[in-house]
């Protein structure tokens, strides 16, 4: 018995010695920052599954990368949207354009995302229009960036899979490391998608959660614009040069990289902490949970405009969890067209917001029901079937290297 066990541990002993190098010869990839703070708060609740990111997220996932930052930002400060929409319908304001426009938005208490989606008006009406929808995207992108990052590129996988992401002169789609990025044609002039979001992406995961659709408001699209199988686009917007062009997605990281010279110039980095940002290594970070608004009536959208594709749902089914401390939005007598409006976005000393996803007391939570088994979501940052998986290797993030600004090289 003896000389079986010494034979025994004689056969095990190689194993044991060569193992140890074996695991600690696996790389490791650091996390990104956004990734870290993720994972740094894991009992914090979820608000949204990736079966209603992606349903919130179908009618604008395949806009121009910056933009889409600009709208996902914004959305974080559903107050100050609806500011800029009344600021707007001052005539005198929706007249402004180009350096005018820049200057005279620089003193407004507003962040820089909602002072730059000013350029698009009719982006700043549709968020404004279907405010329980930009709510529910901007809890999503402050409680959830890195999933809702991910889930931009799953469905830019799954739109190219079905054949729809082809370079034309109002837009250019560019696969690089396993991502799409979508960028404008011309540098002067920006053309918004506009789709139905039922075909774009082939056939729809999960039939649970319809994508939205959300109807072009008035003067978006030009005259005779009918919606078919493919992408369409608005008129062109030109570009206001110091309201773009200073923030970038990093789709690998699932960050938003800031060139803060450009940064600088459209607002003052002393409201940063005001609106609850900090801007650190040139990425920018949501440091409070979104604080949600109790939207005001408005009036419904023209008739030929509601009618919704076969497959989608409507934006009013998307809502953002409703804290008990929802305030109630600003009317117009509160904020005068022009004026240095005070800051909504702050959060009152005395009064704690809850985490992004929990909901008001005696409310209807949002809609935690799992998806089909049959009809399983990819996780976030998985790849569409047949389609190219978005790419997890990157390097390591250096704690003491900045991002490069944009348009320089790593």
């Amino acid at each position: 018995m003896t000389s079986f066990r010494l034979r025994l541990m004689g056969q095990a002993l190689p194993f044991l010695l060569i193992a140890p190098g074996i695991a600690y010869a696996q790389p490791v990839n650091a996390p990104s920052a956004a990734e870290a703070a993720a994972a740094a708060n894991p009992g914090a609740p979820i608000a949204y599954s990736n079966a209603q990111l992606d349903q919130m997220l179908a009618p604008i996932a395949l806009y121009p990368d910056q933009l889409l930052m600009q709208v996902l930002m914004a959305a974080t400060f559903p107050q100050q949207v609806i500011d800029a929409g009344q600021w707007l319908q001052d005539p005198s304001n929706a007249a402004l354009h180009g350096d005018a426009l820049a200057s005279t938005l620089e003193p407004l208490p507003w962040d820089p995302s909602v002072k730059s989606l000013v350029a698009f008006p009719q982006i700043i009406v549709m968020m404004n229009t279907h405010m329980d929808w930009t709510q529910a995207l901007g809890v999503a992108f402050g409680g959830q960036q890195v999933a809702t990052m991910a889930r931009v590129q799953f469905l830019r996988n799954r739109a190219a899979a079905a054949g729809h992401l082809k370079s034309n002169a109002q837009i250019k789609y560019i696969h690089r490391n396993s991502e799409w990025i979508i960028e404008p044609a011309a540098p002067d002039t920006i053309y918004v998608p506009v789709y139905n979001p039922a075909v774009v992406y082939g056939t729809w995961p999960d039939r649970e959660y319809p994508p939205v659709y959300v109807p072009p408001p008035p003067e978006f699209v030009g005259a005779g614009f009918n919606l078919g199988p493919g992408i369409g686009f608005s008129v062109g917007f030109g570009v206001v040069a110091p309201l773009w062009g200073w923030g970038h997605p990093d789709w690998r990281r699932h960050e938003v990289v800031v060139d803060q010279n450009r940064y600088g110039r459209i607002t003052r980095r002393d409201r940063d902490p005001e609106n609850h940002i900090r801007i650190e290594n040139n990425t920018w970070h949501r440091t409070a949970p979104v604080v949600t608004v109790v939207a005001p009536t408005r009036e419904r959208p023209r008739e030929e405009n509601t009618r919704r594709p076969q497959g989608t749902a409507a934006p009013a089914s998307v809502r953002a969890p409703a804290p008990s401390n929802a305030r109630p939005a600003a009317t117009p007598t509160q904020a005068a067209p022009g004026a240095n409006a005070p800051n909504r976005e702050q959060e009152r000393p005395n009064e704690a917001h809850p985490a992004p996803g929990t909901a008001a007391p005696n409310a209807t939570a949002p809609n935690r029901e799992r998806e089909r088994p049959n009809e399983a979501h990819p996780a976030p940052g998985t790849a569409a079937p047949n389609a190219t998986a978005p790419n997890r290797e990157h390097e390591r993030e250096r704690s003491n290297e900045p991002h490069p600004a944009p348009g320089t090289a790593a």
